[in-house]
Order: C-alpha cells, then structure tokens, then sequence
C-alpha cells in the first residue's frame, strides 16, 4: 500500500467511476484499476462496488474511505511542516464564542496578522457546544471555549475570564436582581451557550422556575438592542455590557452569584501538526 493508490482510491471514491478519476488524474484507466485492485487484494476486502457506468463504495470501503482522506491530510501537512518551518503562510480556521470574538480576540488577531501578514485567519462564531466536535474532527485548528474541557484528546489553554453581570434597560425600576430573577422576562441565547448554561444554573440554585420566561435569540447584538428597548433583562459578558452602562442606556443590578465567572481556554487537538502559523498563533496568545 502506498500513497499513490491511496490518492487512485479517494480520487475514485469522489469521482464515481475509475474513468472520471484517470481522467481528473491525467493518469491510465487500467493502470489505476489496476492499483485499486491490488489494494483490496492486499486488505483482502472489496472496497467498490463495480457497476458498467461507475462504482460506488462498499460498507468496508466508507471506513476506510475516511482513513485514507486523513492520511492524504497528514501527508500534505508534513510536507508544509518541512517547507515551512520557519515561515508561517496558509490558514488558520478558528472557532469562537461570539462574547470573546467581539471582546479580546480582535486585538490578538490583529496582532498576529500584522506580524504573519502570510497567513489567511477564518473566524467562526457559534454556540459553545458547537465547536468542541468541530476541533476534534478537524474542521478548526482550534477555538475559543468555555472551559475546563479536559477531553484526553485536547490541549487547552487558558485565555481569559469573563465576569457575567445582570443587565436591563436604563428605563426599567426593578426593585432588585431577585426580583428579575424569580419573575421578570429574561433574554438568552439558544442551548448549547455557555452564558445560557451559567443562567440556568443561578435559576435553578435559587429554585426559580423560569423555561416560560425565557426569549432566546441567536445573536448578541439583538440581545443587545432588546435589553435596551426594555423587552427583557439579561445575563451578559461584562466586556460586552460595560459601554452601554458607561452610556446610560443599560442598568445593572448588582448580584451575589458563585456563578458570575466563566473562564475562556483555547482548545486544539494534542496530535496537532505544529507548523510556523499555528506555532506562532500559540505563542500570540501568550504575550
């Protein structure tokens, strides 16, 4: 088994037929049937399923279907590794929680850009729970997540802590942050966030029920504009919150709460390649 016939094999797979795949290949029909054959006599296993007008993969032959694109991805990212040891070009795909994407990690990645101006940054943000199959699967080289995670498959590192605070309009005269709390509208995000978790677990601490009071909305600007239009209260990153205190346009309510802090880790699987951008990325988040 080599890497050539495991590229014939994928090419094959993706394509549908040997024909389609010689083709995109510029390589012989026979010859990389040949070498297609000579791999299932070797595995012992068929892995195509033969048809006059193409082929399509057997049960065994989807299994190992998905070991092959990984050795492909290794090969291509070892031969980067070489080539570029010193010298960080190519992309970084992360993922982030919108608070932190809006907050702090600006300043990093401008930083790193102005400094590795090579490499091309893709930010993704989205639920917490979103991003932790993502890293694993190696859709993102990494992303910035609640944390602990501690998944024996992953490094973390920590990256900041946000204070969460109880926020509503400037125009709203609630007694105090228990009353909101035991009664009032509140406005999260869907399941899945990391805000919405420490919500629900300062309700459930306090034993207030509170599943009918809730408005959950996607994004943290319109949570935002509906705090300040006195929709709802909510129970925000105080990054985020501060200016509009600062404007006079949201109240806060001061809150005894041991779960007022959420710590931010930037999480990346152990067997990472370690090439120059993701090395200096690491080394960004440390200064």
């Amino acid at each position: 088994m080599d890497l050539q016939t495991i590229r014939f094999f994928v090419a094959s797979a993706d394509a549908g037929s040997f024909s389609a795949a010689a083709e995109n290949l510029h390589y012989a029909q026979s010859n990389l049937s040949n070498r297609i054959k000579q791999l299932e006599d070797e595995l012992g296993e068929p892995l195509f399923y033969r048809y006059k007008r193409g082929v399509s993969l057997t049960a065994k032959g989807k299994v190992f279907y998905d070991y092959a694109v990984q050795v492909i991805k290794l090969s291509e990212e070892a031969v980067t590794v070489i080539r570029d040891m010193d010298h960080a070009r190519g992309k970084l795909t992360l993922g982030s929680l919108e608070a932190t994407a809006l907050g702090d990690l600006p300043g990093v990645l401008s930083a790193y850009h102005k400094k590795y101006p090579d490499v091309s940054l893709a930010l993704q943000t989205d639920m917490n729970d979103v991003f932790l199959p993502q890293v694993l699967n190696r859709k993102l080289d990494g992303a910035f997540v609640s944390g602990p995670v501690a998944h024996p498959e992953l490094e973390e590192r920590f990256f900041k802590t946000e204070e969460l605070i109880l926020v509503g309009s400037a125009n709203d005269r609630a007694e105090s942050a228990e009353n909101i709390l035991a009664q009032a509208p509140l406005i999260t995000f869907p399941e899945g966030s990391a805000f919405r978790r420490r919500l629900e677990l300062l309700l459930s601490s306090k034993g207030f029920p509170y599943i009918d009071r809730l408005t959950v909305l996607n994004s943290l600007g319109a949570m935002v504009t509906n705090i300040c239009a006195g929709i709802g209260f909510g129970y925000l990153p105080r990054s985020i919150v501060q200016m509009y205190i600062d404007r006079g346009i949201m109240t806060e309510y001061p809150l005894a709460d041991p779960y007022a802090s959420l710590d931010v880790v930037f999480i990346y699987r152990k067997d990472h390649i370690q090439d120059a951008a993701f090395r200096y990325f690491l080394q960004t988040l440390e200064t």
